[in-house]
């Protein structure tokens, strides 16, 4: 969790930098944001009020939506780190019934989205086994590329917009960002 906050932190620190203002974050238009609300309601439910093979099924159909919404909004510079984060994270839980989790014993669970890394697990590569000491957790290669694209997401959406100039033909020309 604390990774998402310093990725929310750290877009928005870019976004400011390049001119952008939290204001211009009113005129995004994020295409089927039910999606984003969905897959978040799942992720949350899945994990927390469903056990078993039920709740690793609410944890992946989570996943699903909020891929989706990724996919959905894919033109969104950064968004397609987002997408391939969550591609990522959501294969390994639905390969290896969860998010194996590298220092936990193999056996111990936390809900059906994370356990400790056993012999059986498949994508071992893929699952939390990058420690960020002074976060004092263990984060997956997905979970960074999806950080890194959840933090240029926010920068992008906070820049100013482009103003247009005509051509010498009248095609609009996109002119360079402007505050």
């Amino acid at each position: 969790m604390s990774l998402a906050l310093i990725a929310l932190v750290l877009g928005c620190v870019a976004g400011l930098a390049m001119g952008g203002k939290f204001a211009n974050l009113r005129r995004m238009s994020l295409g089927k944001v039910r999606l984003l609300l969905a897959g978040a309601f799942c992720e949350f439910a899945g994990d927390r009020w469903v056990s078993g093979w039920a709740g690793a099924v609410v944890v992946v159909a989570g996943f699903l939506l909020l891929f989706g919404f990724a996919v959905r909004n894919i033109k969104l510079t950064g968004m397609v780190l987002v997408a391939a984060g969550l591609l990522s994270n959501l294969t390994v839980v639905a390969l290896d019934g969860g998010m194996p989790v590298r220092g936990v014993p193999a056996g111990v669970t936390s809900g059906p989205r994370h356990h400790g890394e056993k012999p059986g697990d498949h994508l071992i590569g893929l699952a939390d086994v990058v420690h960020i000491a002074p976060l004092g957790e263990m984060v997956s290669a997905g979970d960074i590329v999806l950080a890194v694209g959840v933090a240029t997401v926010i920068a992008g959406l906070m820049r100013p917009a482009r103003r247009e100039t005509a051509t010498a033909d009248g095609a609009p020309r996109a002119q360079p960002w402007t505050t």
